[in-house]
């Protein structure tokens, strides 16, 4: 009898790694992420309606541009594609324009995040700002005020 008490045994304890080694393998820890909005605008040198397209210095953008967002970490990142919200074009070509882009899961518990369009300077938020709506600012200048996202110096 005590061979056969040895196998029940046996067999429970493999019943219950294998329950236990289960349980880790099905619990795996997913990311937290939030949802943002950002809209992007900023004053043209020109504007285009029908195009969508504004050209601010020597820096262009346009519908379907990428903007992405990069938490401190170096690993945290989420990316979307502008979209036209409005390009208000003055007689002589000038404008302002603006677009708006969705992020459905940014990596949460990030201090900082940077956010990149196209070659338009860096700007930075904290997570709060891109939750309640972040707004990046188009500027020909390159010094950035990392507090507030907004740019410093002349534009």
């Amino acid at each position: 009898m005590g061979w056969k008490l040895r196998q029940i045994a046996f067999a429970a304890a493999a019943s219950v790694g294998a329950v236990l080694l289960t349980s880790c393998v099905t619990n795996v820890d997913v990311p937290e992420t939030f949802a943002a909005m950002v809209t992007v605008t900023g004053e043209a040198d020109r504007a285009s309606v029908d195009a969508g397209e504004c050209t601010i210095g020597a820096a262009h953008v346009a519908p379907n541009d990428q903007i992405v967002i990069l938490g401190d970490s170096g690993s945290a990142y989420a990316s979307s594609a502008l979209k036209v919200d409005s390009i208000d074009q003055n007689p002589d070509g000038t404008g302002v324009c603006t677009y708006t882009a969705h992020f459905e899961a940014v990596p949460a518990n990030q201090r900082k995040y940077d956010i990149y369009v196209g070659n338009f300077v860096t700007q930075r938020f904290t997570s709060d700002e891109l939750k309640n709506g972040a707004t990046y600012r188009l500027h020909r200048s390159t010094s950035t005020d990392s507090n507030s996202g907004e740019l410093s110096g002349g534009g």
